[in-house]
């Protein structure tokens, strides 16, 4: 029997080029055009797998006082259903408490029926609907589509962080 696996461990990504190596993972939450105009525009949580590879990753943007939101959240599909995705969001959550955000918000489309579920089963609450979000003048492609569903809707979310914070 070989070493037990190492416990995956929070690791925030510096802006700039150390983020290329992200990048291909980042591609699974959203398309390269738009992925590239926001990498920079925030903090880059990532957790790396045996021999330093990314697992998985949320970038996080503010999106006002107190309110951070969670852009583009990927998880590697060799790993996807074993609860990493949840352990990372959860973890990040906590962090930006800790920080002193009050709410997260997140966004995914509306055909994306796996992600709505994921965010509603961590406590995410709807809040809104962008209409025709997924357009080819946001760098989307005119055929984008998700589970036979084409993908036009932005649906909007949002979570309290007051559970995740140790003062309360």
């Amino acid at each position: 029997m070989g070493p037990a696996p190492s416990r995956p461990e929070l690791h925030g990504v510096p802006a700039g080029p150390t983020c290329d190596r992200w990048v291909p993972l980042l591609e699974l939450a959203d398309e390269p055009e738009p992925l590239r105009e926001y990498l920079n525009d925030g903090d880059l949580y990532g957790l790396v797998g045996e021999n330093d590879e990314p697992r998985a990753a949320i970038l996080v943007i503010e999106d006002g006082p107190g309110v951070m939101e969670l852009r583009a959240v990927a998880v590697d599909e060799a790993v996807q259903g074993q609860g990493i995705g949840s352990l990372l969001v959860r973890t990040v959550l906590f962090v930006l408490a800790q920080r002193g955000a009050r709410t997260a918000v997140v966004g995914t489309a509306s055909s994306g029926v796996r992600q709505l579920a994921f965010y509603q089963r961590l406590g995410f609450r709807l809040t809104h609907v962008e209409r025709d979000f997924f357009s080819p003048e946001k760098g989307y492609p005119a055929d984008l589509e998700e589970h036979g569903i084409r993908t036009l809707d932005m649906v909007w979310m949002d979570l309290d962080l007051g559970p995740f914070s140790l003062g309360g």
